[in-house]
């Protein structure tokens, strides 16, 4: 009976797994937005009473940062994804995180991570690793502007919904929700 009680944690030993080198840390925002040249992702895009079909392809990279189709940039840095204007998905992701960026004089948008690791679907899939994070914007004549962004973990950006906020009333502006993707594997992180 002794001999039995040895095997059994050398057992699950030889069964434990260092994680893949070629996904990002759970921490990173690298992990809920894939960035390599020939990613796309298609959208329905609907607001005011009229939809769409967006395409959103990554055309090109130069120092490490890439330009969709649409003419935006992102990057990852050490504060999280980025693009031109503001920190997207800030660094560690943790629910609860915040931060602020200031746009402009009288444009401040203050972020939040909402959620992290909830299931989420779209059109184009059911996805088990997902984030959302909020903006809120003051708008005119005392309103917010709400935008929740969702991320599944190596796909990118399922959904995107932007609301005017009066007190505890929501309106709805705009919503755009993944149809398609097509994204290249995680590239391997650099070993230590």
């Amino acid at each position: 009976m002794r001999a039995l009680r040895l095997v059994v944690p050398w057992g699950l030993l030889a069964c434990a797994h260092a994680p893949p080198p070629d996904v990002p840390p759970p921490t990173s925002p690298a992990r809920y937005f894939p960035l390599a040249v020939g990613n796309k992702w298609s959208y329905r895009a609907t607001g005011a009473g009229e939809a769409a079909v967006e395409e959103v392809e990554i055309l090109g990279v130069q120092d490490g940062q890439y330009r969709d189709s649409r003419g935006r940039l992102f990057w990852v840095s050490q504060d999280g994804l980025r693009d031109q204007s503001r920190v997207l998905l800030r660094a560690p992701v943790e629910a609860g995180r915040t931060w602020t960026v200031r746009l402009g004089p009288d444009a401040v948008e203050h972020w939040r991570i909402v959620s992290v690791g909830q299931p989420c679907s779209a059109p184009a899939g059911r996805f088990s690793d997902c984030i959302q994070v909020e903006s809120r914007t003051a708008a005119a004549g005392g309103a917010e502007l709400l935008n929740r962004i969702t991320f599944a973990a190596e796909v990118g950006i399922v959904q995107i919904r932007t609301a005017l906020v009066r007190g505890s009333r929501e309106t709805p502006q705009t919503e755009l929700v993944l149809t398609a993707y097509q994204v290249a594997p995680p590239r391997p992180r650099p070993s230590s």
